[in-house]
């Protein structure tokens, strides 16, 4: 499996995307979304178990993508605005990938996880959102409460 972070920048604001992806099919990781995919040919995306038809021109350091009867102009952002103001990210914090609310922890502290557990479960935009342990261990912190609305990049829990 390869993952690639890349960041967009779009009309008045910049989106993380990250891509995992191994022989045609993977997941999209956007907006605290995890949405699977499958390359069926050149011009043909299986999103979500929909067939959709797509076009990409790229040119430098530019995109213009034709998805599903919309167009979006992506342009590579050469340095994410995010990582300039952020504190270093450590690999034990489990944070909130988009604003919303916390709907429900499925761990509490002591509990012992799994590395890619599920531990906690959002909401945004209607979309719900699962959140996984990115390690295994011991969660030894729980910062937040469900029905708590929680920042993007908000840490939720710490697992040691």
């Amino acid at each position: 499996m390869t993952s690639h972070e890349l960041h967009w920048e779009l009309p008045g604001r910049e989106v993380a995307v990250r891509v995992e992806h191994s022989k045609g099919s993977g997941t999209f990781h956007i907006a605290g979304q995890a949405i699977p995919f499958r390359l069926l040919d050149r011009n043909t995306i299986e999103i979500l178990g929909r067939r959709v038809r797509f076009y990409a021109i790229h040119d430098g350091d530019s995109y213009t993508v034709w998805l599903d009867g919309h167009t979006y102009h992506l342009k590579r952002a050469s340095k994410s605005r995010l990582s300039e103001t952020s504190v270093p990210v450590a690999a034990n914090e489990i944070k909130a990938l988009m604003p919303g609310k916390l709907l429900r922890l499925e761990v509490a502290v002591g509990d012992v996880v799994s590395e890619k557990q599920i531990v906690a479960l959002m909401e945004s935009m209607k979309m719900e959102t699962a959140l996984y342990a990115p390690q295994a261990g011991r969660v030894t912190e729980i910062r937040c409460e469900p029905g708590q609305v929680v920042e993007m990049g908000e840490v939720i829990m710490v697992i040691d």
